[in-house]
Order: C-alpha cells, then structure tokens, then sequence
C-alpha cells in the first residue's frame, strides 16, 4: 500500500470541516474520484 503524509488546516465548508488533498500526493498516489482512502487524523498544534 503507498503512503504519504501531508499537514494542512482545516477548514470550514458548510456545516462540515474538510481538508483538501495536494495535487502532488493526487498525482504520486494516482488517484481519482471515487478512489478509497484511508485518512488518520492527528492533532499536531493547538
């Protein structure tokens, strides 16, 4: 299984908080809609 890691903020969209996925690891991952992808979350600073 091919993995990165990435840091973004979060952001609010709606009545939902969301994270977008950078091109780079779209396109290293080759990734595409409807693709599964497992997605840990970590708080790294308050």
């Amino acid at each position: 299984m091919d993995k990165e890691q990435f840091v973004r903020k979060i952001r609010k969209t709606g009545t939902s908080l969301g994270i977008n996925v950078p091109i780079e690891i779209i396109q290293l991952l080759k990734l595409k809609e409807d693709d599964l992808v497992r997605v840990i979350v970590e708080r790294i600073k308050k």
